[in-house]
């Protein structure tokens, strides 16, 4: 109606941001590993229709099983959405979170943010 994107489009947006961290633990997204535990959005500035948007995705925390993602999505170089999402590695068949193997722990840290925020 007011020709800008909805808030409902916005964590679509964000998920499609983190396929390639998602890559790192499974290569098969029928086999999922992860489930997501919290999201935050932080809505800045209007999204509109018909102009791109880059998504921007980096790694802010890492634990023993879980995971932070520090995410911005800015159109026109304007920042308008941040959104911060806490991933677990999940085992499924027992309903419970597990330690990350060390060598997807390892290539999480290459993402890691130096800083609080993409942006700073």
């Amino acid at each position: 109606m007011a020709k800008h994107i909805g808030s409902d489009a916005i964590p679509v947006w964000l998920e499609e941001g983190c396929g390639d961290i998602f890559r790192l633990f499974n290569q098969n997204p029928a086999e999922p590993c992860l489930i997501m535990v919290n999201l935050n959005i932080d809505f800045l500035q209007e999204l509109f229709f018909g102009k791109d948007v880059e998504i921007l995705t980096g790694v802010q925390r890492i634990g023993t099983s879980s995971f932070v993602l520090n995410q911005e999505i800015n159109q026109e170089g304007k920042l308008c959405v941040r959104g911060l999402t806490t991933f677990v590695h999940f085992d499924y068949s027992i309903r419970k979170p597990i330690p990350m193997p060390p060598h997807v722990s390892d290539l999480l840290r290459i993402h890691i943010l130096e800083n609080a925020q993409i942006g700073s």
